[in-house]
């Protein structure tokens, strides 16, 4: 794998301010819907907020297995992994954005909730380049 196809992965999520999240619903199909992404620092964590009650909280919490993707005009970044709700209150305030009053009056609203997807699995298309691989691949290779 071209380390550069990374670095460049990395810089786009950084970029895109929407992301679609998909989900398996109760009847095992998949569900996706855009969602705001909070400051995604790299392709190994992402943060995102929804409500308490949503349908992606009642779905995560029956089937943690998930997948975001990340789109540009010539890019394309998906991530799979497990996502988990993170329920305390100082990760509920660390990634509060201004624009989530729109939705909440305050990072202590009990109806926002953070979302974290940790990625296990990862397949990019950038730059006419495509790459697929595990984290634990990219770990190895990166240490070798």
């Amino acid at each position: 794998m071209n380390a550069n196809i990374f670095e460049k992965a990395n810089q786009i999520i950084k970029t895109c301010n929407t992301a679609y999240f998909g989900v398996i619903d109760e009847n095992s199909y998949p569900s996706i819907s855009a969602v705001s992404v909070i400051k995604p620092e790299n392709l190994f964590e992402v943060y995102f907020a929804t409500y308490t009650g949503s349908n992606k909280e009642k779905r995560l919490l029956k089937n943690s297995r998930a997948c975001i993707c990340f789109r540009t005009e010539d890019s394309n970044i998906t991530l799979v992994g497990d996502a988990v709700i993170v329920p305390d209150q100082e990760t509920k305030s660390r990634y509060w954005l201004d624009m989530f009053k729109e939705h909440w009056p305050s990072a202590t609203d009990p109806n926002y909730l953070i979302v974290k997807l940790k990625t296990l699995r990862v397949s990019l298309w950038i730059d006419n380049e495509s790459a697929s691989f595990t984290i634990d691949e990219l770990m190895t290779i990166q240490f070798i």
